[in-house]
Order: structure tokens, then sequence, then C-alpha cells
């Protein structure tokens, strides 16, 4: 009966675990696809932009992104600059009035007493804004110089709605950084994929350029930002894309811990945005719908607790086989556990951590629409 008990949990553990890893194992397969990159014409002509800085108690690092967009190879006078200082920061706004004077174009210090939060500032934004192509950027990251060239040449298509960057991760802790980027080797390539197909959702937040007649309001009561805007785009019958030679490098907090809150956060905001959008393309027969959506959905949802089922019904039913093929099997857990907190920057340990963020966004069911700034 204990043997029989044994093998019965190591079926369901085996299961479980087939079922978690299902669509990891097909994008593995289709990884090698064509990519969404720019055509990189030489034109003549380019629409006029509004680009909207979000910045909460950034200080100096809001002047440090306006200098950078000054280097951009998009012509500078067929930009609009918008600085969105949510609360009101004084070192924020001090920096922002040191720079702006030089800038080449219109721009707009907008402050808001209290905090609205970033998504309600990006709502405010669009509702100010005449130009139909609109750039969401963050305070903590540089660009190559012809990045935003690159977004508002593919934004040129008409069945293109929404587009973001790629994002190369920088900053002082090595650790942190190749964490990072150990996670955005695959991710990306899965967004480009995803993008081939047709659209892709999990969208780099951090550099964003969009139609307003695509997304004329985000969701801002529940999700990420990024997410909500990339699945408002498709619901209204956009493409949503990642860019891959559109480059940015964004800032990464300075410490492992730092990092632990800002990836609970966003696994948060991913998990809230895709029960949010579950019933959106019910109706509709577009492969994002039918296809991309509910595999992102399997991984945001499922897999992390079938992950861990894999785990427990594994354990459980090695016991009851042999106590001793249940301490090795426990001890071989263990040490991958010690290894992914020695080992951050292996791709391994990333995949793992991601499953343990996504995990405690489930179960918290948290909806964080504010949060506090993470060191970098």
């Amino acid at each position: 009966m204990i043997v029989a008990a044994g093998c019965f949990l190591l079926g369901a553990g085996l299961v479980c675990g087939i079922c978690a890893a299902y669509p990891y194992l097909y994008y593995l397969t289709k990884l090698g696809k064509p990519i969404c990159s720019s055509k990189q014409e030489n034109r003549t002509e380019y629409p006029n932009i509004s680009i909207v800085i979000n910045a909460y108690k950034e200080g100096e690092l809001v002047a440090e992104r306006i200098k950078d967009i000054l280097k951009t190879e998009y012509p500078l006078d067929k930009i609009t600059l918008y600085i969105f200082n949510d609360g009101a920061d004084p070192k924020t706004s001090a920096a922002a009035k040191k720079i702006l004077p030089a800038c080449p174009f219109e721009t707009h210090l907008i402050e808001p007493e209290h905090r609205l939060g970033k998504t309600v500032c990006q709502n405010n934004a669009i509702a100010r804004i005449s130009d139909n192509i609109i750039i969401f950027t963050d305070a903590d990251i540089t660009t190559k110089p012809d990045a935003l060239l690159r977004l508002v040449d593919v934004l040129s298509e008409d069945d293109v709605g929404a587009v973001c960057a790629d994002l190369v991760p920088v900053g002082s802790n090595s650790s942190v950084a190749g964490s990072e980027t150990a996670y955005r080797s695959v991710y990306g390539k899965m967004c480009e994929y995803d993008s081939f197909v047709d659209s892709t959702y999990n969208f780099n937040g951090p550099l964003i350029a969009f139609k307003k007649t695509a997304v004329p309001h985000v969701e801002e009561k529940r999700g990420a930002d990024d997410a909500n805007l990339a699945l408002t785009c498709i619901r209204n019958g956009f493409r949503a894309l990642y860019v891959s030679d559109a480059v940015a490098f964004e800032l990464q907090p300075i410490s492992l811990k730092e990092q632990f809150s800002q990836k609970i956060r966003r696994a948060d905001g991913l998990v809230n945005s895709t029960r949010l959008f579950k019933d959106a393309g019910k109706n509709s027969n577009r492969k994002f719908w039918t296809e991309t959506f509910p595999k992102r959905k399997w991984m945001l949802l499922y897999s992390p607790i079938l992950f861990i089922l894999t785990a427990l019904f594994g354990l459980l039913g090695a016991f009851f086989l042999s106590p001793i093929l249940g301490g090795v099997l426990l001890m071989v857990c263990a040490a991958g556990i010690v290894f992914t907190l020695l080992n951050p920057k292996h791709l391994i340990s990333s995949f793992l951590m991601n499953q343990f963020f996504l995990t405690v966004g489930l179960v918290r069911r948290k909806n964080i629409l504010q949060w506090e700034r993470v060191q970098k």
C-alpha cells in the first residue's frame, strides 16, 4: 500500500511537472524564429512625438534622462517633452528645472502635489497630448541614439499600435545585473517570437511608444502599467511589438534585496493584468488570443503552483518508497536552493527565482499601484 501510494505521488508529480513546463518547452522550440526589427529606412519626414518622463523621487536621474534624450538621432524639432514629477519631489523638481532651459524643444513640467501613481500620471499625459505618437519613458534609463527612430519606424505600420524597446541591465552590483541579464536573455527572445506570431503583452515599461488612437486610456486601478498598455492596444485591434534593435540600458537595484522588492511588484502587476484581460479575446480568432495569451497566462497563473506541487509530490512519493531516496532528493532540492542563492547570474537560478516571485505574487493577491522607489 505504501509503495503504491509512493508510485502514485511520483506519477502525480511527473504530470504536474510536464504541465508546468509545457509553455516553457514550447518557447524553447521557437526561439530561433525571425525577430521583429525596424526597417531602418532613411526617412525625410518624421512625425511629431510627445515624450513623457514618469518620475517619482528620481532626483538627478531625471536630468540625466533629459540629457540622454538630447542625444537622440530623432529630429529635436519634432519632440515635445512632458515631465511628471509625481508627488512634487523637490530634488527631482530642481534637477529638471536646471536642465530644461537648455532643451531646444517645447517642455512641460507637471508636478502634482499629492502622489497619483504612475498609471494615473500616464493617463493625465495622454489626455493633455495632441500628438498621436506618445513615448513613455522612465528616468533611470539611457538609450542608444537611434532607439526612438527604431521604435517610431515600426510604429509607422498601420496595424501596429504600440512598441517597446529591448532592455540591457546595467548597474554597480554585478550579481543583480547578471541575474537580470540571464532572465532577459530568454525573456526578450520569447517576446520577439510573440511579436513574430502577432503581438506580445510582456512589454518593457521603461521605454514604450504607442499611438493615442490605439491606446486612448490605460487601466489604472489594477495590474501593471506596461502590460495593461500593451493588452489595451491588442484588445483595440492593433499589434503590440517588441523591437529588438531599439535598445535601452536600465539601471538595476543596488542589492538583491532591492531587486527582490522590485521583482515581487512586477510579478504582482503581471498576474493582475493577466486576470484583468483574461476574457478580452474570447470572441477573437487572432493568434495572440488563441495561441500566445493562453500560454502566457499558463506561465503566470498556473506554472508556479504546478512546479511547487511537482516538488512536494515528488518528495512525498520518494519518502514513501524509501526514506533514503527521499532524503537524497531533499538534499538535491536544498542544493538547488543554495546554488540559486550563490549563483544568481546563472540562467537556471534566474528561472527558479522568477518562479518564486510569481508564486509570491499569486499568493499575496495584492494590487500594487503605488510603490516605494528601489535604490539604484
